[in-house]
């Protein structure tokens, strides 16, 4: 009888998997504005996977000099929604008209709450499909301009930083000795209007956050995600998220999460869609280099990678386990050993072998050699790949063996990126695999953490351009030293037919991101 139950049972899941499978749709997808990682990155990814992505126009969308259209956005979706199965939408986009314009609009409350309003009632004004929103707390950046910031940040943006960090120290009664004066002094120093902007802004964004917490509460959010844009663990951002928590946590946490990074959400939600759709439940074992590991606090954010990393699985729709024999997926994740990261750019992230990244690979190996598949988060350095590791990947033969890697910007962002990505795994070919792969190689590692500074060095600072706002014949000169820069970093490892699959370019006209293109 028992026999008869179990194979009853296995027959009843197997027909539930072959259901999901060819419950392939369309999904429609609001990115916060059109940075590749948003946008074709995340794009590609789900379509590659066999998901049909509808975009808005892309004259909608934000871009390195206009926010978005929200009230055509908001047309746009009411008109496409009835014939979707899932809706991910960027609350930011929608609301203020992008992640950058969250941090300078000018907009009432009026306005932006009945925004909130329209998107919570979108669910029910079609078929009830499943809504899943991302929404952002505005960062804490320790330096930062105009345009992604308010122009005051050019002059105070540092000193407004440090503020908010004394500010939150205070709060924690951990101010150190001098700090208490130092603090009255930035009070006095930095002018009322520059605080009383800031303050206005950042309080009418965390109210309009809370109103977006009803639309959990009331069911009409399937799943809402809040991420910490840059912050760290004493910051005006760490302040504000604090506060958030507390409401948060009265939440269901199978309706919501909150955790560091933006750029990931909504890749992260769209293989939540997926996964749910075709009836998947995957089980994700972390595990991490040597040394402080899961403990690691990396740069730009304020809470242990370890807790991160498991909120991510939740929010991807899957389930963190201790366990490798319950494993469905490895996530294995590459942190410095003495838990401190520094930039892609310091001097430590070189080539040489260190015995650190030599045990991490050979872990790697050995779950492979398993069978099992491994996602890498590569966290080492924040905004690029760890330069010892690309090679010892490649030189082991397992580059195109494992499920997916990233490595770009802060740590969520790639943990979340390369989390969701590798849970595609089953809906991926192995060629469609290797070219997602390439291009991460290409962008996080070659561009990331070694063209992007040598481009700099010997094309933009010596001609006195800037970083940010290139002209278009500025950008056609720096984008041929990239390509050029790129290929002579790459083409040891992934070889020329590789590298001329794929065109690298300036999508924001600034040198901080590429969008490596692959051929159609």
């Amino acid at each position: 009888m028992k026999l008869c139950k179990c194979i009853f049972l296995s027959a009843l899941l197997l027909l539930c998997h072959m259901a999901g499978a060819a419950a392939k749709g369309t999904l429609l997808y609001v990115p916060m504005d059109n940075r590749p990682v948003n946008l074709s990155y995340t794009v590609e990814t789900m379509r590659q996977a066999g998901w049909d992505v509808l975009l808005p126009p892309k004259e909608f969308l934000a871009d390195e000099k206009k926010p978005a259209d929200p009230e055509a956005i908001f047309a746009w979706l009411e008109g496409n929604a009835e014939g979707s199965l899932a809706v991910v939408v960027s609350s930011d986009a929608l609301l203020y008209g992008g992640l950058v314009a969250s941090r300078t609009h000018e907009l009432s409350f009026d306005v932006l709450s009945e925004r909130a309003q329209r998107l919570i009632e979108l669910k029910h004004r079609y078929r009830g499909q499943d809504v899943y929103v991302f929404t952002t707390i505005m960062r804490s950046p320790m330096i930062s301009a105009a345009p992604v910031e308010p122009a005051y940040y050019r002059e105070w943006g540092p000193k407004l930083f440090r503020l908010g960090a004394l500010e939150d120290k205070k709060e924690f009664k951990e101010l150190r000795h001098g700090e208490g004066s130092e603090l009255k002094k930035l009070r006095k120093l930095i002018p009322k209007a520059v605080l009383d902007d800031l303050y206005t802004r950042r309080a009418l964004n965390i109210k309009i956050t809370e109103l977006l917490l009803h639309g959990v509460e009331s069911g009409d959010f399937d799943y809402l995600l809040i991420g910490r844009d840059d912050t760290a663990p004493f910051s005006q951002a760490h302040r504000e998220a604090r506060r958030m928590e507390i409401l948060v946590n009265e939440l269901p946490k199978d309706k919501i999460r909150f955790f560091a990074g933006a750029d990931q959400l909504g890749l992260l939600l769209l293989v939540r869609a997926s996964n749910k759709l075709q009836m998947e439940l995957p089980f994700v074992q972390t595990v991490y280099a040597p040394g402080k590991g899961g403990d690691t606090v990396p740069v730009y954010e304020d809470d242990k990678i370890s807790s991160t990393a498991k909120a991510h699985i939740f929010a991807a729709g899957a389930v963190p386990v201790s366990s490798g024999r319950r494993a469905d997926y490895i996530l294995a994740v590459n942190t410095p050993k003495d838990g401190a990261t520094f930039m892609a750019t310091h001097p430590s992230n070189t080539a040489a072998p260190k015995k650190e990244t030599a045990v991490f690979v050979e872990q790697v190996k050995k779950y492979l050699s398993e069978g099992r598949p491994v996602m890498v988060a590569d966290v080492k350095y924040g905004n690029g790949a760890d330069n010892s590791l690309i090679p010892q990947l490649f030189q082991e033969g397992i580059e195109y063996k494992i499920s997916s890697y990233s490595g770009w910007n802060t740590a969520s962002n790639s943990l979340g990126f390369a989390l969701a990505q590798g849970l595609l795994r089953p809906l991926l070919t192995q060629k469609q695999r290797e070219v997602l792969l390439a291009q991460r190689y290409l962008d996080d590692w070659a561009y990331q953490s070694n063209a992007r500074l040598a481009v700099a060095r010997e094309v933009v600072w010596p001609r006195r351009w800037p970083n940010s706002g290139l002209d278009e014949k500025q950008k056609q000169v720096a984008e041929a030293a990239i390509n050029a820069a790129v290929t002579e970093v790459a083409q040891p490892l992934l070889g020329e037919a590789a590298i001329k699959k794929f065109s690298l370019t300036l999508p924001w006209s600034r040198l901080f991101e590429v969008d490596a293109e692959p051929e159609p």
